[in-house]
């Protein structure tokens, strides 16, 4: 071939190939990224500062943006919701689909579940970061307002509103992403609102 033929030839492949590249590109953002209403800046988080009467805020589960692009940010999302709101409805045939065979174990049954949950609502939660932990095991770092009843607010703090950043061992179980026990779990922080 002749050089007047070779360059508009290798000029055509290559811009298709851009082409190409750039409408894969943006399927696969379309197919990985949650809906846009749950992800918020992360400089500005969710709403911590509501009135004691708004308090604990919206159930709804946002994400920052980082976390949005994370590829199980979509997955991720759907799962603490339906946790969240299996705890918010004191539903927990709901909730025993959100965490893995060893967190139920570790859980004496639906009146004992019952018991501490009977006057919780959780709200303004807020997914920070995820971290892989390995192929089938993550941690979520989460910020969440839950009000109860001051009794059931942790023993140091017997308040009817707390805020808490918590981490959350998430596990792959039966090709289902769940909530699961860990040591990732046990460093809460919490305080008043």
């Amino acid at each position: 071939m002749s050089p007047r033929v070779l360059l508009p030839v290798v000029l055509l492949v290559m811009a298709s190939a851009a082409g190409a590249g750039v409408i894969a590109r943006d399927a696969y953002k379309r197919q990985t990224s949650p809906p846009v209403e749950q992800v918020v800046d992360a400089a500005s988080g969710a709403p911590t500062s509501l009135a004691p009467s708004e308090q604990p805020g919206d159930s709804k589960v946002l994400l920052t943006t980082d976390v949005s692009k994370h590829p199980d940010g979509a997955r991720v999302v759907e799962l603490l919701q339906k946790h969240f709101d299996s705890i918010n409805a004191r539903n927990f045939q709901g909730w025993t689909t959100t965490v893995t065979a060893q967190r139920r174990a570790l859980t004496p049954g639906e009146s004992a579940w019952r018991k501490p949950y009977e006057t919780t609502r959780d709200g303004t939660i807020l997914v920070h970061r995820l971290e892989a932990v390995g192929a089938q095991r993550l941690k979520a770092m989460i910020t969440f307002t839950s009000t109860q009843d001051p009794v059931w607010g942790p023993a140091d703090l017997r308040v009817g509103c707390v805020r808490w950043r918590v981490v959350y061992p998430l596990q792959v179980e039966d090709g289902a992403l769940r909530v699961d026990v860990g040591t990732e779990g046990q460093s809460s922080q919490f305080e008043p609102c």
